[in-house]
C-alpha cells in the first residue's frame, strides 16, 4: 500500500492524498490554493482520479475541497464520503454521497464496500469537519484534517488512544511559535477592537463563512458586550443555522452565540461597530465597497487568518491599511507532538514541522 502526497509542492496549504491499495484506491481531500497561479490544483494524474473508488472530504474549506469540480470533470466516478454539514456547505451538488453520520458514530469503525474500514470523529474546526482513520489491506492511515481540540465553538472528539501505520497531522503553524499564546492572541485582538471603537473607528473582520468568525464573535460578545455587531447576510444565516447543526457545536457555545445580537449591514451609512464579512480575502465587490467606506471613516481592517498573496486583502495589508492579528485555529508543532504522544502512530507526517515529508510517496 502506498500514500501519495499529491498536494505538494503547496504543503499544508493544499491538502490532497492518494492512497493506493492492492485492489482499491482512495483520495482524501482535494484542496485548491489560489496563490499558486497555474498550479492551484492537486498533482493527481488522470489515472489516479479515475481509479479512486472513494473521495473523503474532511471539511468544506477551499484548501480541502476546492478541487472537487476538477476531479469530477476529469473522470472521478467514485463516491464522495463526508458529513451532512460538509455536503450542505459545498457549492456543487453530489450524486449519491456516503454520509458519515449515517454509517457510524464517532470512534466506531464502519466497513465500506471493497474492505475499507472508516473511523471518524469531529475535528473542532467548523461545522461538519472531521478527522479520519482509514484501514485497508491490514494498514491504517490517520488524517487529522484541521483538528483543533481547544476550539471555542465547535465540538471535537479527541484523537486519543488510536493506532495507525501513518498519521498525517495538522501542523499549519509549524515550528515557528507565535510570539503570543492563543490567550494572548485573543487579548491582542480584543484590545485592538476596543481601542478602535473607543476612538470612534468602526472595525471590519473578514472571516471564513464557516469556523473562525463564530469563535471570535463569542469573545466579543463576552468581553465587549456593548459593541454593536454587524454581519453580512451569509454570516447571519450561518449563525442561525448552528441550532440546526447542534451536534457540531459545544453546548456552552450555543448559549454564547445565543447572546450575540448581530445586525444586518447598514445601508447607505457607516455605523460604529464591528463588521463580520464572510470573505477573508475580500474578493467580492460588495466586500471591497464596504471596506472602502469603512476606511473613509477612519476605520480599521483586521485580518485574523492567512492573507493570500495577490489578493485585495494582501494589497491593503501591504499598503498599511489593514493589519494581521492572528486568531489561531490550527496546530503548532508543539500541539502536533502532544497529539502524536496520545496515540500509537508508527510514522508521522506534519507539514511545516521537523516531521515534514521528505518524499512524495510513502510505503505503508
Amino acid at each position: 500500500m502506498k500514500l501519495h502526497l499529491t498536494g505538494s509542492p503547496c504543503s499544508q496549504q493544499r491538502h490532497c492524498y492518494y492512497v493506493e491499495g492492492d485492489d482499491l484506491s482512495y483520495i482524501v481531500d482535494c484542496g485548491y490554493q489560489r496563490c499558486y497561479a497555474g498550479d492551484e490544483l492537486p498533482h493527481l494524474s488522470g489515472e489516479q482520479i479515475r481509479s479512486a473508488r472513494y473521495l473523503f472530504l474532511t471539511h468544506s474549506h477551499e484548501n480541502q475541497a476546492g478541487g472537487l469540480f476538477h476531479l469530477i470533470q476529469n473522470g472521478f466516478a467514485g463516491r464522495v464520503v463526508l458529513t451532512t454539514e460538509t455536503a450542505r456547505q459545498l457549492t456543487i451538488p453530489l450524486d449519491d454521497p456516503i454520509i458519515l453520520e449515517a454509517i457510524s458514530l464517532p470512534y466506531e469503525e464502519a466497513m465500506l464496500p471493497g474492505g475499507l474500514g472508516v473511523t471518524w470523529g469531529r475535528s473542532g474546526h467548523c461545522s461538519g469537519s472531521v478527522w479520519l482513520r482509514l484501514s485497508l489491506d491490514g494498514r491504517a492511515v490517520l488524517f487529522s484534517g484541521d483538528y483543533l481540540d481547544c476550539a471555542r465553538v465547535h465540538a471535537a472528539d479527541p484523537i486519543q488512544g488510536l493506532t495507525a501505520d501513518m498519521a498525517v497531522l495538522d501542523c499549519d503553524y509549524g515550528t515557528a511559535q507565535s510570539a503570543n499564546s492563543r490567550r494572548d492572541q485573543v487579548t491582542e485582538l480584543l484590545d485592538a477592537i476596543r481601542g478602535a471603537i473607543d476612538d470612534g473607528r468602526p472595525v471590519v473582520l473578514p472571516v471564513p463563512l464557516y469556523g473562525r468568525g463564530q469563535g471570535i464573535l463569542t469573545y466579543i460578545t463576552e468581553h465587549l458586550p456593548d459593541v454593536y455587531l454587524f454581519g453580512d447576510d451569509r454570516f447571519i444565516e450561518e449563525l442561525a443555522h448552528l441550532n440546526a447543526s447542534a451536534m457540531w457545536v459545544q453546548q456552552r457555545a450555543i448559549q454564547r452565540l445565543a447572546d450575540a445580537f448581530v445586525r444586518p449591514l447598514p445601508e447607505g451609512f457607516v455605523a460604529l461597530g464591528v463588521y463580520f464579512i464572510s470573505d477573508p480575502q475580500l474578493d467580492s465587490a460588495a466586500a471591497r465597497s464596504l471596506v472602502g467606506s469603512i476606511l473613509q471613516c477612519g476605520g480599521r481592517i483586521i485580518m485574523t487568518g492567512t492573507v493570500e498573496p495577490d489578493t485585495y486583502a494582501a494589497s491593503l495589508r501591504h499598503a498599511g491599511r489593514a493589519q494581521l492579528i492572528r486568531y489561531g485555529v490550527h496546530c503548532t508543532q508543539q500541539d502536533m507532538l502532544r497529539i502524536a504522544a496520545q496515540n500509537a502512530f508508527r510514522r508521522v507526517i506534519a507539514y511545516r514541522s521537523d516531521y515534514a515529508p521528505t518524499q512524495q510517496v510513502y510505503e505503508l
